[in-house]
């Protein structure tokens, strides 16, 4: 087992490097954009390590809230149980009284009968008995609910202080939005004519088949192992990445250019599903896609996430079906939130609708 673990991040450490390397050349490429385009890419990089971080806090919220819905809850029954214990040390209390409030000593002295002695003393030791046990029990019970109310407190602070964190990030997101915005008019003005669009679809489709075909080169050769149910034999069953209809089907011609995926509606923010097990295999920015997820799923099969607004999971990361790998977005130039969705097998674009149940 060690050995084969050891294997398995040697071959997953060869990945990387070879991902790194394509990464690196498609920086190098997106240096040679115009200043507007550079200036997209970088504002949507920056969205994206802004929205994790958002990301990451709004999980550490949903964390704190339970916790602090457990601490009300244990608050609630340490009440309840001193208010039990208060009222069995009434209890005692009075019972005590009634036998009389003189030392021990003084009434067995003042009993004749050795039957009534045996019994009175028996008596006073199982109330002073019982008087001591929940005298501790109670304070312990104070204890703890004074512990409970310090874990409260803590909490408390807790969500104010990452919930004022989060309107920082949010508002800071916010200001980065109206920058892409503002780079996105700068870009859509130098591609302006219908020629022009037209080419720049057609180079941003070649990029992405070959960075699809550099991808391939580098899971064959770090040979990564897949302990994973056959992606083909999942054909019809799978869930959608995301709830939302179908704006733009798989090839539907637009700009005399046919689309090799679907575009799914969305609302920014809203979280991306994996469809199947898998393995990470990109997570960049790309032009015309935007910030990108491309994973693996064994025998030539790739499922693409296109345009998102942040990328939650990172270059070798195993993902499971359902997990969530990226926030819906509208990144890549693209005017309004969705997500792009595709199936590739052996680099050659598929139609997505063929694999999933109706939605």
């Amino acid at each position: 087992m060690a050995a084969d673990q050891q294997a398995t991040q040697s071959q997953l450490s060869k990945l990387k490097k070879s991902i790194n390397q394509v990464q690196a050349n498609l920086k190098r490429d997106q240096k040679k954009q115009s200043t507007a385009e550079h200036s997209l890419a970088a504002t949507e990089q920056e969205i994206n390590e802004l929205g994790k971080q958002v990301y990451q806090l709004d999980k550490k919220l949903a964390l704190l809230g339970n916790d602090l819905s457990g601490f009300e809850m244990e608050k609630s029954r340490l009440e309840k149980s001193l208010q039990e214990s208060r009222g069995r040390l009434e209890q005692i209390i009075r019972q005590q009284y009634r036998l009389g409030a003189q030392p021990r000593l003084f009434m067995l002295l003042n009993q004749r009968d050795p039957e009534q002695i045996s019994r009175m003393t028996h008596y006073y030791d199982r109330f002073s008995t019982a008087q001591v046990v929940e005298m501790t029990q109670f304070q312990t019970l104070l204890r703890n609910l004074k512990s409970t109310h310090l874990s409260i407190d803590s909490t408390q602070q807790n969500i104010k202080s990452s919930r004022d964190n989060l309107q920082a990030k949010l508002v800071e997101l916010q200001t980065l939005r109206v920058q892409r915005q503002q780079s996105l008019a700068a870009v859509k003005k130098q591609v302006s004519s219908a020629q022009a669009k037209l080419k720049q679809l057609n180079i941003d489709k070649k990029r992405l088949e070959k960075l699809l075909s550099e991808i391939e080169k580098s899971v064959s050769s770090a040979n990564l192992t897949q302990n994973n149910k056959a992606f083909v034999s999942l054909r019809g069953k799978l869930q959608w990445p995301v709830k939302g209809k179908i704006l733009r089907a798989y090839g539907n011609v637009k700009d005399n250019l046919s689309y090799d995926g679907v575009l799914l509606a969305g609302t920014t923010g809203s979280a991306v599903a994996a469809v199947h097990h898998g393995r990470v295999v990109f997570a960049d920015w790309l032009r015309g896609y935007g910030l990108l997820t491309i994973i693996d799923h064994g025998d030539g099969y790739m499922s693409l996430y296109g345009q998102n607004d942040s990328l939650l999971k990172e270059t070798g990361d195993w993902v499971s079906q359902g997990e969530s790998v990226a926030t819906i977005g509208s990144s890549g130039g693209n005017n309004d939130p969705g997500l792009y969705f595709a199936i590739r097998h052996k680099g050659k674009a598929i139609n997505p609708k063929r694999w999933f149940v109706a939605q």
